[in-house]
């Protein structure tokens, strides 16, 4: 008997199972013994598991048709987005945003999933909130009527995750852009850097969703995912609507970085003048102070009761030039 059989026979059938249940006569009833086979009145099983379980292998074994490449995706922990589809399943790998205990967003998340006509499995590493939200929707006495409706409502989840995550991004934006516009001294730190890097990274995730739904619609032959066809078009079109809006809130991110690049490059240009023109007016009188301050015979005034008024009137002289000609070369107002 093997290690895995040895760890099943221990802690139950359920390892690896995190939560399951059956869609009958627009009722979710939790389903503590899943069916693994496919159903034949109408009825289907989604069953959710947790990858990071070993034992989640023994599940996937016991569904019966499961193409041996959406087993792979469960197995391997396959992270690219896309979607395809073979023996009657739809299969494939989504975004999602993974979460901490208290429901903080933590990142980009994968969620592995595999669906024909009565049964969907989904699977996935770590806490997600897409599917989460799918789960509360469901325990809320919401039923849908097929696999597909229910991985189509989860994906709708996950972009109304993102909307919202840019609503607040775009309000960062505008709080960083009304400081800015004030042109304060201190523009080190505007926290535009971070606001941008959650930009670029949630856009790359709606784009290869985006890519990964259009490849399945638009598809030819056996790419097309006729499970999901009913769905697909309104997916495409919120995906769109979210890349755009993305799209637009990097545009802002960027202007607003040149604009400050632009301010940081005149303040450095305005201290560079105020340098130059410190460092005009003080040479010549230094170099004249220092002159006149040589311990060595011969030097002028060296002896005269006079001597330190006539160098200061000097300096002084020699400065009033300085800005003379600053003036006259438009260094100075």
């Amino acid at each position: 008997m093997s290690l895995i059989q040895n760890l099943e026979d221990l802690v139950g059938p359920r390892s690896g199972l995190l939560y399951a249940y059956r869609f009958d006569a627009g009722r979710a009833v939790p389903e503590p013994e899943p069916q693994f086979a496919r159903e034949a009145d109408g009825a289907w099983t989604w069953l959710h598991l947790a990858l990071g379980d070993l034992r989640s292998k023994l599940l996937l074994d016991k569904v019966p048709g499961l193409p041996v490449d959406a087993r792979e995706l469960f197995v391997q922990r396959e992270t690219r987005v896309h979607i395809e589809q073979a023996g009657g399943w739809v299969f494939g790998v989504l975004p999602d945003l993974e979460r901490d205990l208290a429901g903080q967003a933590q990142g980009e998340g994968r969620l592995v999933f595999a669906l024909d006509g009565s049964r969907l499995i989904t699977g996935r590493l770590h806490a997600l909130r897409a599917v989460d939200d799918l789960r509360r929707e469901v325990d809320g006495h919401v039923a849908f009527e097929s696999p597909a409706a229910a991985l189509a409502r989860l994906i709708e989840h996950y972009v109304d995750r993102l909307e919202t995550m840019f609503e607040g991004l775009a309000i960062t934006l505008a709080e960083v852009e009304d400081y800015v516009l004030t042109e304060p001294q201190d523009l080190a730190d505007t926290g535009l850097t971070p606001v941008r890097r959650s930009l670029s990274r949630h856009r790359r995730e709606v784009q290869a969703l985006k890519s990964a739904l259009t490849r399945v619609h638009v598809g030819r032959g056996s790419r097309r995912a006729a499970l999901l066809a009913e769905w697909l078009p309104d997916l495409i079109s919120a995906v769109e609507d979210l890349d755009r809006e993305a799209g637009a809130l990097q545009e802002r991110g960027r202007l607003l970085h040149e604009e400050v690049d632009t301010l940081i490059t005149s303040a450095t240009n305005r201290s560079m003048r105020t340098l130059t023109v410190i460092s005009t007016l003080l040479i010549p009188p230094t170099l004249v102070a220092s002159a006149f301050g040589m311990n060595v015979e011969g030097i002028p005034f060296a002896h005269s009761p006079t001597g330190f008024v006539t160098v200061g009137v000097l300096c002084v002289a020699i400065v009033a030039a300085a800005l003379w000609m600053l003036r006259r070369m438009g260094m100075l107002p």
